[in-house]
């Protein structure tokens, strides 16, 4: 190869490099915002499996409850009719 040639294909390799970086710059940045954008809605998910999960904890802790004085009313009234 002549000197001329070498440095041809040096220009010629270090601009490819040149652009290439960037291009791989430009990926990551890209994949950095898709990432983003996931993580915020997979995070929002989360949150709202939570508060559904939470208000059905307490919708079965309520009909609990109204099971435990159902069945302690039962136990008065049974109670009182064999005081009988």
């Amino acid at each position: 190869m002549s000197p001329k040639e070498r440095r041809a294909y040096a220009l010629g390799y270090r601009s490819a490099l040149r652009k290439a970086r960037k291009e791989l710059a430009e990926m990551g940045r890209r994949l950095d915002d898709e990432l983003a954008e996931l993580d915020g809605r997979v995070r929002a998910e989360h949150q709202q499996t939570v508060r559904d999960i939470g208000d059905e904890l307490v919708g079965l802790m309520v009909e609990m409850e109204g099971m435990k004085n159902e069945y302690r009313r039962w136990q008065a009234s049974k109670g009182c009719s064999r005081a009988r």
